[in-house]
């Protein structure tokens, strides 16, 4: 009897204790965000380093919502990360060459470090050819919001998004 009653306490109060020790959907310390980004062969890859208010990137588990760790995850659905990128032509910012989500947005960590990122891409085909550009380079806007923080907002602005130059006879 004294299990039975130790089991239906413990199948109470669990719930109970899980429910308490949820979050309120908030990343502790997250103000802000510095974006990097690459070319790759398909896509241009955008890494987000999300930051606090000095601009330190925050740890992998040092915020009450670690990515995909444990009941409190913070999954990358929940989170709005929109960017436009802009071609280069005179070395300032031109056309708007794309707009919208980052496709396959996912966590991640610098390598070696614990350092939190996400990390997006967005297809080269779905990039808008400027034939005025003069420059393989182009400026990269994003911003990331979730439910209850932001938004942040971040730029790069010689960042490639072109495979090939403009050759200019």
């Amino acid at each position: 009897m004294f299990f039975r009653t130790v089991i239906v306490a413990i199948t109470i109060a669990l719930p109970a204790l899980l429910f308490s020790a949820c979050s309120t959907g908030e990343i502790d310390n997250f103000e802000g965000i510095e974006i990097e980004s690459s070319l790759r062969v398909s896509y241009v890859s955008v890494q987000i380093v999300l930051v606090d208010s000095n601009g330190t990137p925050l740890l992998w588990g040092s915020s009450i919502l670690s990515p995909e760790v444990g009941l409190s995850a913070l999954h990358p659905s929940e989170i709005t990360v929109e960017a436009e990128v802009y071609s280069i032509k005179d070395e300032e910012k031109h056309l708007k060459v794309f707009e919208g989500a980052l496709y396959n947005l996912r966590w991640s960590r610098i390598l070696g470090t614990d350092t939190r990122i996400l990390i997006g891409e967005i297809p080269r085909s779905i990039i808008q050819e400027d034939p005025e550009r003069d420059s393989q380079r182009g400026v990269i806007s994003v911003t990331v919001m979730t439910e209850k923080q932001g938004p942040f907002k971040d730029s790069t602005s010689r960042a490639r998004i072109y495979s090939q130059p403009i050759i200019n006879f």
